[in-house]
């Protein structure tokens, strides 16, 4: 029997295309995001704000419990859980009927059903090589039949989607199949994805080229407004069918209270949602003492140990009513090499050496320590804390911050200091510069670019940092238009595979921006792809992460504590495993923010 029979049901969908209580429109809750969006169309797009957008706008066909901790999968559109067959290589979900998408003009005033095949054609862009985002790590090597169609695409230029695929089918308007080459135990939380959310082929063809400005689903809300890298505004889904909260059997980890404020409601209760883009973590953290901001999601670390030294709310803040929450993230950052550039790439030893020197040159404990005021864990492998397959046991004793051993690597392998300037040059005494790529933003990211370029210094390598705009510097890792760069990457689902496939060889370019390819680590990758949860494939999984470390496409970083507040008049608010906002379950006391604002 597989895994995914045991997780239960937990959601309770209320209704079809009928909405018990509408939100209420006079209701305004304002929150932020640390780093503006790239756009809201998920087969272009994979950056975490982006997709905190579109995870409210477009539905998968299944999600997870609220409050449930670990992580419970739950049906969304989805009548049930799928059923399993062929050992875990059929996939069947039936899809409740009289699910709506939001009005749009590409509908030409016609009510618009979801449907199986808005799935199949949703799934079906995720692997188009036209499009921009990662995501077809996914399905692709999968799916029977797919991976033809990929090919073809790449052979013509256009991806044919009328054309069927066997693995990929609407049976009937409410079923569809997915067929496996092999077993897959993480497809149902593949499907729980953002990225696989609805969209309708005909906003897609309508909206065209400017698709990424027009978000249509079933969600609880859709956009009613964007200023790019500024603002966004999101409204109530008038056609959203509402939904009640119950909890999964046996859940665990529902802080106290917190069911209290969900029972009896129909979500969402806030009928706008304003987000602003506040790069400054200063700015951010005034706005929401002032109660200009509702909820404080991912609260910078140096004014989390001010808001909560030691791990206790200020007494200030407590008697105002605010809500702190700390938690662990299932998230990892680092640095990555692209491994095609003729400077810091290859598998040569001397390429090697130099990876490696760098990544000793870097104090991975100050980072934490200091610019992170202790709020994150030593990252040791490329898998995150909560997913299945970290072992927080595992220790890479092939890195480790020694400059003198970094050197001594590099003497040993002709980086030597050529014209006497104290920097070195490359074997042969080639100039020697690295550019190290990373986004504009906080003090916090510049300190964090000043850290890897000391510790280069001092061990004679010469490092510049370039600086670009988020949406650009995104773009230009996912090219290959990089050296080195900073990065980092949560978990889409629970799984040692959502992180391993950044470094499977097939996935180069978006998802494998470091370009790194191993035989060994991609026969192992294909292996563990197709097991279930064994000391066995944790075995596996402990090689890869030694080739990871041996060969150097990464240097480890950290995996992030993150802080969370929300001001008293907010209910409902808990930070969820998967990172994202669950504006559909808030509620705010309309009143009593604007009393405090009345008397600040």
């Amino acid at each position: 029997m597989s895994r995914i029979q045991f997780i239960c049901l937990c959601v309770w969908l209320v209704g079809s295309s009928t909405v018990l209580a509408a939100a209420d429109m006079n209701k305004q809750l304002r929150s932020y995001m640390e780093a503006a969006e790239t756009g809201f169309d998920p087969a272009q797009v994979s950056d975490h704000y982006s997709l905190e957008v579109i995870h409210t706008i477009l539905e998968p066909l299944l999600g997870y419990d609220y409050l449930a901790q670990p992580l419970k999968l739950t049906a969304n559109t989805a009548v049930d859980l799928p059923q399993v067959g062929e050992g875990g290589r059929s996939y069947v979900f039936k899809l409740k009927p009289g699910i709506y998408f939001a009005d749009d003009a590409a509908f030409k005033g016609q009510k618009r059903e979801l449907t199986a095949h808005d799935y199949v054609y949703s799934l079906k862009r995720l692997v188009d090589p036209n499009g921009k985002a990662p995501w077809d790590f996914m399905l692709k090597g999968k799916v029977i039949g797919l991976d033809e169609k990929i090919a073809a695409a790449k052979k013509t230029g256009k991806f044919d989607y009328d054309s069927p695929v066997a693995g990929l089918e609407a049976l009937d308007r409410y079923t569809i199949r997915i067929r496996l080459i092999r077993p897959d135990y993480n497809l149902p939380y593949i499907l729980a994805a953002p990225a696989t959310g609805a969209v309708a082929r005909e906003v897609v063809e309508y909206y065209g080229k400017d698709i990424d400005a027009h978000p249509v689903g079933t969600g609880p809300y859709r956009l009613r407004s964007w200023q790019r890298q500024s603002r966004i505004i999101l409204e109530a889904n008038p056609n959203f069918r509402g939904v009640r909260y119950v909890p999964s059997k046996d859940a665990q980890g529902i802080p106290p209270g917190m069911l209290e404020e969900l029972s009896d409601k129909t979500f969402p209760r806030i009928g706008v949602i304003d987000i602003r883009i506040i790069e400054s973590p200063q700015a951010s953290w005034l706005s929401f003492l002032q109660g200009e901001l509702d909820i404080h999601p991912r609260v910078s670390a140096e004014f989390a140990r001010i808001a909560a030294p030691a791990g206790v709310l200020d007494p200030k803040l407590a008697k105002r009513g605010v809500r702190y929450f700390q938690e662990a993230e299932s998230d990892i950052t680092y640095s990555q090499f692209n491994m095609n550039d003729p400077v810091v790439g290859g598998y040569t030893p001397e390429r090697i050496a130099l990876r490696r020197a760098l990544a000793m040159s870097y104090n991975q404990m100050k980072e934490i320590s200091i610019l992170r005021q202790g709020l994150a864990v030593a990252a040791q492998s490329p898998i995150a804390p909560g997913v299945t397959g970290y072992d927080p046991n595992f220790k890479n004793t092939l890195v480790g911050y020694s400059p003198a051993r970094a050197k001594a690597l590099l003497d040993t392998f002709g980086y030597k200091d050529c014209d006497n300037d104290g920097m070195r040059e490359q074997p042969g005494c080639v100039p020697l510069t690295i550019t190290y790529l990373s986004s504009t933003g906080s003090a916090a990211v510049r300190e964090l670019n000043e850290l890897m370029v000391k510790g280069a210094k001092a061990i004679g390598i010469r490092m510049q940092v370039n600086q670009l705009l988020f949406s650009e510097f995104v773009k230009a890792r996912g090219s290959g238009t990089y050296l080195m760069s900073g990065s980092a990457w949560g978990a889409d689902y629970p799984d040692a595979e959502n992180f391993m496939q950044l470094l499977y060889g097939p996935n180069s370019g978006p998802g494998n921006e470091s370009r790194f390819k191993l035989p060994e680590f991609d026969r192992l990758y294909l292996e563990i792809a197709s097991m279930p949860d064994s000391a066995e494939r944790n075995a596996k999984l402990q090689r890869m992460s030694r080739l990871v470390a041996a060969y150097g496409p990464w240097i480890f970083h950290a995996h992030r504590v993150r802080t969370h507040m929300a001001q008293s008049w907010v209910s409902g608010f808990k930070p969820h495993a998967d990172h994202f906002q669950k504006y559909m379950y808030y509620d705010i006391d309309m009143a009593q923010r604007a009393a405090f604002i009345k008397a600040r």
